[in-house]
């Protein structure tokens, strides 16, 4: 049985802004592809300067453990475990 996911990690220097992890959010919550519609907002990091995802934890339920925007992201920017230090965790139940 895979283990649900119950926290994701944003890798703030690997995200270059595509949006693609708000497409996948909205869609898995509205069947739209809506940034708006998403959990996530991109904002910069006021440490690296960096755009990065910020996820919303009251709109965030990981969606049910397969996190979309987890697939979505090609830049290995969002993940469930640390790599290095260079790491937030943004979002945890």
């Amino acid at each position: 049985m895979k283990k649900k996911i119950d926290q994701l990690i944003i890798n703030v220097r690997r995200c270059r802004g595509c949006r693609s992890c708000q497409l996948a959010c909205s869609f898995e919550k509205t069947h739209v592809f809506n940034p708006a519609k998403s959990a996530i907002r991109l904002d910069r990091d006021a440490e690296t300067g960096h755009t990065a995802p910020v996820i919303l934890p009251l709109e965030c339920d990981f969606c049910n453990g397969d996190p979309a925007c987890l697939k979505a992201c090609t830049y290995e920017a969002i993940s469930q475990k640390p790599e290095g230090e260079e790491y937030k965790v943004l979002v945890c139940l």
